[in-house]
């Protein structure tokens, strides 16, 4: 009799399960598309810069995943297990034991997280091979095959969904413990809880100090900046939970003034807020990373014309060796070439720079700069933002450290061991040799940027004297590039040029030792570009894919929201009809009541992306690299564009319930009446 019982009531509840499945497939398939994503890319991905630049992307979307999906599977399951918490009290009243009851809860919601994680792997599976479809063909020049997800990607997802079930079901284990029979059968009635003035506000007092901090921590280039996401997150959401609160008790206390004429209205936007923080902080989440880190990459990509070939000087820049001078002067009867003295300089960061001396730069540029001994002035090639001044510390940082030559293991661990020690070792005959003074630092399109950002292939300026000593060591270097070839092609043979050039060089020019941690020794302009163009693409689909993921998760979470506040809905409109609320007051309060949490989160979100965009707009103007006018004309564009759906999409839904509640009772009055 009793199974017979446990089973009807499964079946009268399905839709509740059918609602906590769904959400358990979402947030697993999400988890291994990311996931997958973020090791596929980087394995298909040769070039360093560009692999740094998409690992970046995709461990901060899986940063963002990770915590949508436990809040997701932890609301799912915290509202299944809510719609059981009734039943599981009547087994009890009908004489089933707590154990029992505890060991019927584990296996159905064991048996229902399985089916429905091995289903989100199966259509995680199939998105990702779809996406490395159509990664394939759009740049079949980087995502040459499609990769098979390897074990540890679903490793990984399982171990994730596991961690989060256990701890989920354990907390309402412990629940039910200290609740008795009554408790636990009768009708869920939520209290609201006065906020205490103190301590909320002290919570209000932690959330600001977290965000000034998460404020100084991101205006640099230091990768410690993107924990600054997180760590706004936290200030933020105690800002809008306790600070809320605190705002709608004051509220209450002028009563003549304000809260008597709208009463009704505040009273259930504050139940609204007070019983649903987990929805809240998830609306919060999701809305926080597209409005803030999403939206101001992409105005950071547009347009996708950053790199134009007529913008660059040269054709075509080599670094040769002294051994191929030779073939150098060959060229000099084809084609108009500007040879250089050079020398690899490598900073601390492992990157390569182009280190040549004053008196040569003064012969590109025509500037004069008077250093002296160890000064330096580091000219970092920009096409887009050229005779900017570079301010950052990081990259200060960065260039003060170096070692002159190409990269070597040893001399990189020995730079690292000056930066552990620190600013008490300085004066030590090792750090001497290896640190430099900046006497400037900026931006400048004197040879061309052939790089994607701030850390590679600038222009080391040295004084005459110094770059003498270094340079007569490195001449005599066998594999060390020591003549810089910047060449100007006729258009009619240019790729005829280009070709001979590239096969020379890769059958006698100077070699790559360190495959992986060197830049390259020669590029052609016009495959660069095209290079560049292609990944800039692809960049910004990336973070189009990631905007999109979370426009979907926020849909997602709201139709499970709505659809599983409908009983309660009916149950307050019947309420409201019977004291005599008219029909268009009934649909004001829906629709105020139905859309307060996410317009809470949203309006919260909008005030923190206005403070990310002014930090983000230091950041870029202390690196030299920022169009003011375009990121922000961008950037409006994004977050007004995201904004609207967001509210078109929230208004739909309050709309579609409201008229499933209203037509609902429109049936029953028929039924009365006939």
């Amino acid at each position: 009799m009793l199974t017979k019982i446990i089973y009807k009531n499964f079946r009268s509840n399905l839709k509740n399960y059918i609602l906590f499945f769904l959400s358990n497939i979402v947030a697993s398939m999400e988890l291994f598309v990311f996931r997958g994503l973020k090791e596929i890319v980087l394995q298909i991905v040769k070039d360093t810069e560009t692999a740094f630049l998409f690992r970046i992307d995709f461990t901060m979307a899986l940063g963002m995943i990770s915590v949508i999906t436990i809040m997701l599977m932890a609301y799912a399951m915290i509202y299944y297990l809510k719609s059981r918490i009734r039943d599981y009290g009547l087994f009890i009243m009908m004489g089933m034991h707590k154990r029992m009851v505890f060991s019927l809860m584990l296996i159905e919601y064991a048996l229902g997280w399985v089916f429905s994680s091995i289903l989100g792997l199966i259509l995680g599976t199939g998105i990702l091979y779809g996406i490395q479809f159509l990664l394939h063909k759009i740049a079949p020049l980087y995502f040459v095959r499609i990769v098979t997800a390897n074990l540890n990607i679903y490793v990984y997802s399982i171990k994730f969904s596991i961690g989060i079930m256990i701890f989920t079901l354990f907390s309402v284990i412990v629940w039910i413990e200290n609740h008795n029979l009554s408790s636990l059968i009768q009708a869920e009635e939520k209290i609201q809880k006065c906020p205490q003035k103190g301590y909320w506000t002290i919570a209000v007092i932690i959330g600001i100090i977290l965000s000034v901090i998460a404020w100084f921590m991101f205006p640099s280039y230091e990768e410690v900046h993107y924990d600054a996401y997180f760590i706004w997150i936290i200030g933020g959401f105690l800002i809008l939970t306790f600070g809320m609160g605190v705002l709608l008790e004051e509220i209450k206390k002028h009563e003549q003034f304000f809260y008597l004429k709208n009463v009704l209205q505040i009273n259930q936007f504050s139940s609204k807020y007070q019983n649903n923080l987990m929805l809240v902080l998830m609306f919060f989440v999701i809305h926080f990373f597209a409005l803030t880190y999403i939206s101001t990459e992409i105005s950071s990509l547009l347009p996708i014309e950053h790199y134009k070939a007529k913008n660059y000087p040269y054709a075509m820049l080599w670094m040769a060796n002294t051994s191929e001078q030779k073939y150098i002067d060959s060229l000099a009867d084809k084609t108009k070439i500007t040879e250089i003295p050079m020398m690899r300089v490598t900073s601390v960061s492992g990157d390569q720079q182009i280190g040549i001396s004053e008196s040569y730069y003064n012969k590109l540029t025509g500037k004069t700069l008077h250093l002296k001994n160890k000064q330096i002035v580091v000219a970092m090639q920009d096409q887009n933002h050229p005779n900017r001044s570079v301010k950052d510390r990081t990259f200060h940082f960065n260039y003060r450290i170096m070692y002159t030559g190409r990269y070597s293991d040893d001399k990189s661990e020995e730079l690292h061991s000056i930066v552990v020690k620190g600013k008490r070792n300085e004066n030590s005959a090792q750090s001497k040799r290896h640190l430099y003074k900046i006497k400037k630092m900026y931006t400048e399109n004197v040879i061309g940027q052939y790089t994607t950002n701030r850390w590679s292939e600038s222009l080391i300026i040295f004084s005459d004297k110094y770059f003498e000593k270094e340079y007569k060591r490195i001449e005599q270097t066998k594999n060390e590039p020591s003549k810089l070839i910047l060449i100007k092609f006729d258009q009619e043979n240019k790729r005829n040029l280009w070709k001979e050039i590239r096969t020379y060089s890769t059958k006698h020019g100077t070699k790559i030792i360190n495959d992986g941690n060197e830049q390259n020794i020669i590029y052609y302009t016009e495959s660069f570009v095209k290079t560049q163009q292609t990944l800039l693409m692809f960049r910004l689909l990336s973070k189009v894919f990631i905007l999109t993921a979370l426009f979907l998760n926020s849909i997602f979470i709201m139709e499970i929201k709505v659809e599983s506040e409908i009983p309660s809905y009916k149950k307050k409109q019947e309420f409201l009809r019977c004291m005599g609320m008219q029909k268009k007051e009934r649909k004001a309060l829906y629709l105020l009541e139905m859309q307060s949490v996410g317009m809470i989160s949203l309006a919260a979100d909008i005030f923190m992306s206005v403070i990310h965009f002014i930090a983000c707009l230091l950041r870029m103007e202390k690196a030299g690299e920022v169009n003011k006018w375009n990121f922000t004309k961008y950037w409006l564009v994004a977050c007004l564009g995201y904004i609207a759906l967001e509210l078109l999409v929230q208004r739909g839904f309050a709309l579609y319930i409201t008229r499933k509640i209203e037509g609902g009772l429109k049936d029953e009055e028929k039924c009365i009446r006939s």
